[in-house]
């Protein structure tokens, strides 16, 4: 531009600034900004000399700042400048307190603003603070569904299902027809990663309803991407595997095709080709190829819909067993997934790389199914290095779960959902260095596989003590009402419930990250919980300690299907152990705790126990190496998930003789190793020795009485000295207020562990949930009631039951039971359990000690493990009541050396003077 155009220009700039300073006092609107910008181009600095010129910082000024800011975000997409103007809007509207519709507006589009920029926390915050200024429902709904959506991306699924679940009901009585179908689309995507019989169901609830109001509302027109998107989302959710119809899910993704050639937009039309690829992969059709390579042949290699192609690819070459293509793909997806170049080293990834991950549920599966792929590699070849890449591959998996659960998910349902996305990896890992004959390993995996979740709740638990009392009893009764709000929920679809529910966990969230921000060292979300060695757990053994850890994988080797390995681990060795028949021991393994459930009572009832527990006891300790360490030895198990709820006391270990194992060894049982160590940590102070309750009969009069339990308090009553409640003081109110302060809590009553496990009292029954948020310090909680051990099994956290509960509120260890008991044969068990506790004998040999007892004072069908095997002792085996004597001996001793000494000095002294 030569000197005198600049000048003219520069001329018209000016003239136009101070012709535009002349309107300062009236409103810019969108089109007026459009219109100018094709004379002068609109900038920065023009919109702040416009600003400039206004007198006061009024409603006036505010508009303008309004509209500069759409402008620039709109006609520029410079999302930095929409910000700018954004926060002078808002800033202005704060302090003429105006905080109205406008208001409401502005905090939404910078929260757009900052989500298109992928600055997600900052987005998260501007979207609630529209919420919370409730000057705008439409604007509330829409930010409601915003915060579903960026948790969606953040992989909390559950908490994104929750603020969708807030906000659409709000955008269809509030919000525009179009508004509803684009927020049903991506509610639709959160319940197809959820991929729950639920979650699909409320999906297609959704798509059902705005693709109804569509059809009633012929006369409007719509995107054709957001239509596209609906017909995709029907696709989607027809192809998963609980609403399964290829037929409807082929007639819609074909329709989305349609649309999507119709607008030529090549990113649709590739989702639409993987998602067919993906339908036909589930029918086993080879077809699903073509449609794959028709996907990736648009070259969108920076879009997340790659990804899942080349996974899907890889899954395809995986089962025609061409194992080198199906790796291949395999790595294109995690590059693609971590934004990494071509056979890069994932694991250098930084923590934020590794949760900036696009697509999180894609990149965990594509990792688990690496491992497969590794592991039937090395099937296929016998190379062992690609057992090692196995490991490495979950390892890294591990650390990226680990950074989820911690960081991007506050929800114990998605939690769940990621534990059980990694449980089989970590199994073939077990199993791969089982191969290896690396036994550290195998001991490593089989621990990160357990529990990680209720380890992770004590490890916050403990945390917390260190926060003012006021701070841990307000975290406590929000827990509380929060957990029986969702109990209620469980059973009904109460929307005024679920509201309630939304508000608490808003409130406690609101109230989490005050008390994060003022004490970080107590509510660190980075909390590393690392399992305990093979070497430091063999070091703390006893010679007489076995302990035999298990983990089940279901790959096939060979033709053998499934693996059930372990470890048996004493002082001075670490023994590995295969089933010789995984597959056969599973199935035993159903038809023996069948058999537990009731006595023996026919000859054939009895032989078939025989040959299942003998063959079971051959499965599980398959060595005559195992089977000579354990005899006479404290055997402590470690079950996986397929030996849960299983007493392996009642094994037969000489068929012939019908000898139960429990006559050769004491056994109890633990989560994981790790929690074991961490929980006898914990320190429990009481003053009370025991809190036993028992009802026998209850308030409610359809419940049945338990006549012998007030036989087993009374014998127990002159055993140990403490609270002995029964009838109505046996009450839930009185558990709560003295059980805290007992080193025993006994519970006579009956308990259910369908559903909701739940125990009852002589008023009221005490539900799972509420042992979350209650505290006690004993050393040994005994569940003398049915079922207590047993619930909902979830994988990589073991069995939901009442047991767990209480470890979860505190307890050392837990005696419960496995299926509905005999309360003449409790209690006479639980008699002489307590006379052996009281005579100072470890709680694993009181309790197997008493078993012993019941099995030598009965005979014929009274002798079935029906009667005494039921109860299992969980946790710590130590002795309730320590043995103090030799300590005071020792006492005694020291003092008589001190006088001694001090006699002889003084006398010394007096024999000197004299």
């Amino acid at each position: 531009m030569c000197f005198f155009n600049k000048f003219i220009y520069h001329l018209f700039l000016s003239l136009s600034l101070t012709l535009c300073s002349l309107k300062t006092y009236s409103q810019y609107s969108y089109k007026e900004l459009l219109e100018l910008d094709k004379k002068i181009s609109i900038t920065e600095t023009y919109a702040d000399s416009i600003l400039s010129a206004f007198e006061k910082k009024d409603a006036l000024f505010a508009k303008n700042a309004h509209g500069f800011s759409y402008f620039f975000y709109r006609e520029r997409q410079n999302f930095d400048l929409g910000i700018k103007y954004g926060l002078v809007e808002k800033s202005v509207l704060e302090n003429v307190g105006l905080k109205n519709s406008d208001y409401s507006n502005i905090l939404y589009n910078i929260g757009k603003y900052n989500f298109l920029k992928k600055e997600y926390n900052i987005a998260l915050d501007f979207y609630k603070k529209s919420i919370n200024s409730d000057a705008s429902k439409f604007k509330s709904a829409q930010s409601y569904c915003q915060v579903g959506y960026i948790y969606f991306l953040q992989g909390d699924y559950h908490k994104s299902l929750n603020y969708y679940l807030k906000g659409l009901p709000l955008i269809e009585k509030h919000g525009t027809i179009k508004s509803l179908l684009a927020h049903s689309i991506n509610f639709a995507l959160v319940c197809n990663k959820l991929n729950s019989k639920k979650s699909i169901a409320r999906g297609l609830y959704y798509l059902n309803n705005i693709d109804s109001i569509i059809k009633t509302n012929s006369n409007t027109s719509f995107n054709k991407s957001h239509l596209y998107n609906l017909q995709n989302g029907f696709g989607n959710l027809y192809t998963s595997n609980h609403f399964l119809n290829s037929k409807k899910a082929n007639f819609h993704y074909n329709k989305g095709l349609n649309l999507a050639k119709k607008l030529n937009d090549h990113y649709l039309t590739s989702i639409i080709y993987s998602n067919l690829g993906e339908l036909y992969l589930k029918m086993d059709n080879d077809s699903s190829l073509y449609y794959f390579s028709k996907s990736l042949s648009f070259n969108l290699d920076g879009e997340s819909i790659a990804n899942e192609t080349h996974k899907n690819i890889s899954l395809f070459y995986l089962k025609k067993n061409v194992l080198e293509k199906s790796l291949n793909h395999i790595e294109k997806s995690l590059n693609l997934c971590f934004l990494t170049k071509r056979n890069s080293d994932i694991r250098i990834l930084t923590s934020r790389e590794l949760l900036n991950t696009k697509d999180k549920r894609v990149a965990v599966s594509s990792l688990a199914l690496k491992s497969t792929i590794l592991f039937k590699l090395y099937l296929k070849t016998n190379n062992l290095s690609f057992l090692k890449k196995l490991i490495k591959n979950t390892s890294l998996l591990n650390d990226f779960i680990t950074l989820l659960i911690n960081y991007n998910t506050t929800e114990i349902d998605t939690k769940y959902l990621w534990r059980e996305e990694v449980y089989d990896s970590f199994n073939l890992s077990t199993l791969s260095a089982y191969l290896l004959n690396d036994k550290e390993l195998m001991f490593r995996f089989m621990e990160v596989s357990k529990t990680f979740l209720l380890l992770q709740e004590i490890s916050k638990k403990r945390q917390l003590l260190n926060l003012p009392f006021q701070l841990t009893k307000r975290d406590n009764d929000l827990r509380r009402t929060i957990l029986s709000y969702e109990e209620r929920l469980d059973n009904s679809e109460n929307f005024d419930l679920r509201d309630s529910i939304f508000s608490l966990k808003t409130i406690y969230q609101n109230f989490k990250d005050s008390i994060q921000k003022i004490y970080p060292e107590y509510t660190s979300p980075d909390q590393k919980i690392e399992p305990i060695t093979l070497e430091t757990l063999k070091k703390s053994l006893d010679k007489n300690d076995v302990i035999i850890s298990f983990s089940m994988s279901n790959m096939e080797i060979g033709e053998t299907k499934s693996n059930l390995i372990g470890l048996a681990i004493t002082k001075n060795k670490t023994i590995p152990l295969k089933a010789p028949d995984s597959e056969k021991t599973i199935e035993s393994l159903s038809t023996y705790r069948k058999l537990l459930s009731t006595p023996l009572k026919t000859k054939e009832e009895l032989n078939e126990f025989k040959l299942t527990a003998s063959f079971l006891y051959n499965q599980l300790f398959p060595t005559s190496e195992i089977k000579n360490l354990i005899q006479q030895k404290n055997v402590l198990i470690v079950p996986d998930v397929t030996l849960e709820n299983t007493p392996l006391e009642a094994l037969i270990s000489e068929k012939d003789s019908f000898r139960y194992l429990i006559q050769d060894c004491n056994i109890s049982y633990a989560y994981s190793l790790t929690f074991s160590e961490l929980n006898k940590d914990l320190i429990r102070k009481t003053s009370n020795d025991i809190s036993f309750y028992s009802p026998i009969k209850f308030g409610n009069t359809t419940i049945s009485s338990l006549p012998f339990t007030e036989k087993e308090s009374n014998n127990i009553e002159g055993i140990i000295s403490g609270d002995f409640l029964e009838f109505n003081n046996a009450s839930k109110r009185n558990f709560i207020n003295y059980s805290p302060n007992s080193k025993i809590i006994h519970l006579a009553t009956h308990a259910n562990a369908s559903g909701n496990p739940q125990i009852q009292f002589y008023d009221s029954i005490l539900p799972l949930h509420e042992l979350y948020t209650y505290k006690n310090n004993a050393d040994l909680v005994v569940l003398s009631a049915c079922e207590t051990n047993l619930g909902e099994i979830k994988k990589g956290e073991g069995v939901l039951s009442l047991a767990r509960g209480f470890f979860h509120s505190g307890a050392n260890s837990v005696v419960s039971s496995l299926w509905k008991i005999n309360d003449a044969s409790t209690s006479e068990i639980m008699t002489n359990f307590y006379k052996n506790l009281k005579d100072n004998q470890p709680k694993t040999l009181a309790l197997n000690n008493a078993k012993r007892s019941y099995l030598k004072n009965h005979s014929l069908s009274e002798k079935s493990p029906y009667y005494w095997a039921s109860f299992i002792l969980i946790g710590d085996t130590n002795p309730v009541f320590e043995d103090y004597y030799f300590e005071l001996f020792l006492l005694s001793m020291a003092i008589l050396v001190i006088l001694l000494v001090v006699f002889k000095f003084y006398n010394k002294k007096w024999v000197t003077n004299f």
